[in-house]
């Protein structure tokens, strides 16, 4: 069985084995909670970049990752509260609009991350919310479709025990419990 738990925090420093980038799809961490994880990974977020453009071309075998396709990284010095890998995903870009597709790519972006987390025998897995900063989809949305595909993976997980989402602002993370709790 799977937990699902919202929590309030900094992800670069939350203790899971595992962290999520919400990447763009060249992996080019130049803002948002992605700029935030090259920093405190490698203290020099272009170093980062490198790095995980060499894993893209490793892992994925061209320089852009899709809907549903994640690389995974080191932790660099993120090890230090118990971080052992960072695992990238794109999420769809919503410019304030929601609708099917858009659910359906963050759904893959989601997926795809638990089941490479699955595939790396952990325990534990944090999530910034994928999509809702600079990318726009409506944060309640996102939380929706995260507790959705959360519990549609629980089915088929083996090792993940737990999932959190962390949110990094009070405000987001008390709009959050008041949408759920409708």
């Amino acid at each position: 069985m799977v937990s699902f738990e919202i929590v309030r925090g900094d992800i670069t420093r939350f203790p899971a084995e595992v962290i999520v980038n919400a990447a763009n799809k060249y992996l080019e961490h130049g803002g948002g909670v992605a700029y935030a994880i090259a920093k405190a990974a490698a203290g020099d977020p272009v170093e980062y970049i490198r790095i995980s453009k060499k894993a893209l071309m490793e892992q994925i075998g061209k320089d852009f990752i899709e809907h549903g396709e994640v690389v995974v990284t080191p932790a660099l010095r993120l090890e230090k509260p118990g971080i052992k890998h960072v695992i990238h995903t794109v999420g769809p870009y919503c410019g304030g609009i929601w609708d099917e597709d858009k659910k359906e790519k963050l759904r893959k972006a989601i997926l795809g991350a638990l089941r490479k987390a699955e595939e790396l025998g952990v325990k534990t897995i944090a999530f910034p919310a994928v999509s809702a900063g600079i990318y726009g989809c409506p944060l309640e949305e996102v939380v929706k479709t995260f507790k959705e595909v959360v519990k549609e993976f629980g089915k088929e997980a083996k090792s993940v025990e737990k999932v959190y989402l962390v949110l990094y602002s009070e405000r987001d993370y008390e709009r959050v419990l008041k949408a759920l709790a409708v």
